[in-house]
């Protein structure tokens, strides 16, 4: 999950923003992987309804060490942080909600 963040990041943060100023590629394709980003977040707490808690500790504990080690890259920002904490509240809500309906 961390090697992959890191190479989405760096093509997103890096690449993609080269290639639109040089006129590589149309300037909107930009915006539009950071709704991507969001959607796949979305159907990631979508999908945590399926994971074990072990599967679900993993995924928070895992966002929590990868953060503050891509920040210190300056490739993850405060948006960031925001919506990978929002996925991660999101996703044990969800959890949390099933398990005590299922009682």
């Amino acid at each position: 999950m961390v090697i992959g963040a890191l190479i989405v990041a760096v093509l997103v943060g890096e690449v993609v923003p080269m290639l639109v100023e040089q006129g590589y590629l149309p300037s909107g394709l930009f915006s539009g992987l950071i709704v991507l980003s969001i959607v796949s977040i979305v159907m990631t707490v979508d999908a945590s309804r399926y994971w074990s808690f072990g599967y679900l500790a993993g995924f928070v504990i895992g966002v929590f060490l990868a953060l503050p080690m891509l920040s210190r890259t300056e490739f993850i920002g405060l948006l960031d942080w925001l919506l990978y904490g929002g996925a991660v509240v999101g996703a044990v809500a969800l959890r949390i909600k099933i398990h005590s309906s299922s009682f």
